[in-house]
């Protein structure tokens, strides 16, 4: 059997390991955080059928969610609305609660686990990813799986004829804080428990507020980086607008980068395959990818044990990348093209959008719901036309829907040259015409 190092305890690396140890390969978990600090302090909203898929019995400790989220707009004149719950049954998990369970079964699969262990770079040897570099030794494998996170010193060090992206552009990353507040006694709980609002800085930021039972979950998200002084400006805001949120800090209080981009064009490389945060593997309007990342982790487990020779190369890692971006990755692309409209709108421009019933909350919950198929039908190209006609007062607003017709059509014509096999020149080419179509519509 192969020796396989998975960098980083990401959601979908760890799912790999447990997969791999149990098939009888050689796991080995290399963290940076030490174990009694892994894991961020919050709770996520994470689908059911991810751990189905997984076959990981769910956690004890999760609650069964079924979230209606409310926007609030800019302007008080204009209706809040609340999408559906989606049909999809849900729960609610701590994150280091998550985490630690999921090492747990990989320690129990066979897998060995060493926290403190700062990864700093690959180990190359002619064309092919052969070890990491930490700061103490070196470490050889046969295969290294990067789950390191946005910032991947893996990633972010491969040689540039691999193929796999290293930059992070602007707009791929929304900064966020979050921290949760207690909750005042006898005070009633707002008439919604999962509200977003609409804020204007420039372009279009958010926050969210959602009311749990003992506490208040905030969250602000910027596509600039956030400071302390903005940081309490907004949280005094959500505090004067909802009565029940005290000031107490009960957890949290940390500031995270998020990448609400497109998942990397390419993958994999010879004894390389990149999953999670250092994929870009969440989702772009909620802002989080752990069931993604649970199902990518099965996807490569499934790929490397049926590479029954242990070759490792990009030709059979390919298989893993075909079945992501078909199972996952195209659809997640879509909704990366439409949030790509945010970079371009404010707030105000956002409200009348509502305002003026050009956007519908079915529409809306269908995004949040990853439903694009109609949007490739003729039917689906016609409303987006009629919504043209709707802002033809609005000369702005009309470019926008426009491109967002023409974005979706240019991409289909990229998503056809998607290799089915693995051709260096095939990849190459897939590469270019994936970034290039991303780069074009991306705002300055």
């Amino acid at each position: 059997m192969s020796k396989i190092i998975v960098a980083g305890a990401g959601h979908g690396g760890v799912v790999a390991a447990i997969k791999l140890a149990k098939a009888g390969h050689e796991v080995i978990i290399f963290e940076k955080s030490r174990q009694e600090s892994l894991g961020l302090p919050q709770s996520d909203v994470v689908e059911k059928e991810a751990f189905v898929y997984a076959d990981i019995p769910i956690p004890d400790e999760c609650k069964t969610v079924r979230n209606e989220i409310t926007f609030i707009p800019l302007e008080s004149d204009v209706s809040r609305f609340t999408l559906p719950a989606t049909e999809e049954e849900s729960i609610l998990i701590n994150r280091k609660v998550l985490i630690t369970y999921l090492l747990s079964l990989a320690k129990e699969a066979g897998a060995e686990i060493f926290y403190g262990t700062e990864i700093i770079k690959p180990i190359i040897l002619g064309n092919r990813v052969c070890g990491v570099r930490t700061r103490e030794q070196e470490f050889y494998c046969d295969l290294v799986i990067d789950a390191c996170g946005v910032y991947s010193p893996l990633r972010m060090n491969l040689p540039e004829y691999m193929c796999v992206n290293r930059e992070i552009k602007k707009y791929d990353i929304v900064h966020t804080y979050r921290a949760y507040f207690n909750k005042l006694p006898n005070v009633p709980d707002p008439e919604t428990t999962y509200n977003i609002y609409v804020r204007d800085n420039g372009s279009v930021g958010f926050s969210w507020l959602v009311t749990e039972e003992d506490r208040i979950d905030a969250l602000i998200g910027r596509f600039h980086e956030l400071d302390d002084k903005e940081t309490l400006e907004i949280l005094r805001g959500l505090h004067e607008e909802n009565a029940h949120m005290g000031t107490e800090l009960v957890e949290g209080g940390s500031f995270m980068p998020i990448p609400v981009c497109q998942p990397l064009a390419v993958l994999v490389a010879d004894g390389y395959a990149a999953i999670g945060d250092s994929a870009f593997m969440t989702y772009s309007i909620k802002g989080s990818g752990i069931a993604y990342c649970i199902r990518a982790g099965v996807m490569l487990a499934d790929c490397v044990i049926n590479d029954t020779q242990g070759f490792y190369d990009a030709e059979h890692l390919w298989e893993y990348e075909k079945r992501f971006f078909k199972e996952i990755g195209f659809s997640a692309c879509r909704i990366a093209i439409v949030k790509n409209l945010l970079h371009y709108m404010t707030a105000e421009q956002l409200n009348d959008l509502f305002k003026q019933n050009i956007v519908t909350t079915d529409e809306v919950a269908k995004v949040m719901e990853e439903k694009f198929d109609a949007i490739l039908t003729a039917k689906g190209f016609a409303t987006v036309k009629d919504k043209v006609r709707l802002v033809r007062d609005n000369p702005l607003l009309k470019e926008m829907f426009t491109n967002i017709a023409v974005w979706i059509g240019r991409f289909t014509v990229a998503e056809s040259s998607f290799p089915n096999k693995y051709d260096a020149e095939d990849v190459q080419k897939w590469n270019e015409r994936y970034n290039t179509f991303f780069d074009s519509i991306r705002a300055e």
